[in-house]
């Protein structure tokens, strides 16, 4: 429901380029609040960004819900996000996606959002030509912290592990990346920071985009 992991030629990225955490909030609060309860806390939310929606809704309800709470919750987010607007790019966001397809990475999006939804912000941002598999929540087998969706992206791409770079701001992000073989790299302009980021196994943190540019592509 989150980011827009991204895999690339001779790397694998996990890269946050849009402003999701804003719409993320809205969309759970609308479900929270159609059910019944009070929107969520949103420091509290911003520590469960990454993970499955099913389970940030077992997290945030007021109670255990039950299974059908957990259904009806999703698909009010899901109904709710493919009807809205498209989220915003981070700044130098399509600047970096397009400077790596100019240096031949070969580019995937892996993101626990539904895949028709993540499609549709990449074609609203006019960069769905860079990537050449979109990765999304409801088409893999497990979901972020487990490699699955890295290693599908991986098989698309036709991109070795080892050769790959998994570029996050979540925890989520970092220890899917390094289950799957990838090396992790870290941003701090999404949900976690430097620290926790390099305690998740990240071999790099980028502060801003002009720093993960130069880790991706060696710029000095």
């Amino acid at each position: 429901h989150t980011r827009y992991p991204l895999v690339t030629g001779v790397q694998t990225c996990a890269l946050p380029i849009f402003h999701s955490f804003g719409s993320i909030a809205d969309l759970t609060d609308l479900a929270l609040v159609e059910a019944g309860h009070a929107p969520c806390d949103r420091d509290s939310l911003r520590r469960l960004i990454g993970l499955p929606l099913e389970e940030v809704f077992r997290q945030v309800w007021p109670f255990e819900p039950s299974a059908d709470d957990v259904t009806r919750a999703m698909a009010t987010y899901r109904a709710a996000q493919l009807a809205g607007a498209s989220p915003t790019f981070f700044a130098g966001a399509p600047e970096l996606v397009a400077s790596l397809r100019a240096a031949g990475k070969r580019l995937a999006i892996v993101t626990t959002k539904g895949t028709p939804a993540a499609r549709r912000a990449l074609t609203d941002g006019d960069v769905i030509d860079s990537f050449g598999a979109v990765i999304g929540g409801d088409i893999v087998p497990h979901l972020k912290p487990h490699p699955a969706p890295a290693e599908m992206a991986l098989r698309e791409l036709g991109v070795a592990a080892r050769d790959a770079v998994v570029v996050g701001d979540t925890t989520h992000d970092i220890h899917m990346g390094v289950s799957a073989g990838c090396r992790a790299v870290g941003v701090t302009w999404g949900a976690h920071d430097a620290a926790t980021l390099h305690g998740a196994g990240a071999a790099a943190v980028a502060t801003e985009m002009a720093g993960l540019r130069a880790i991706l592509l060696g710029d000095h």
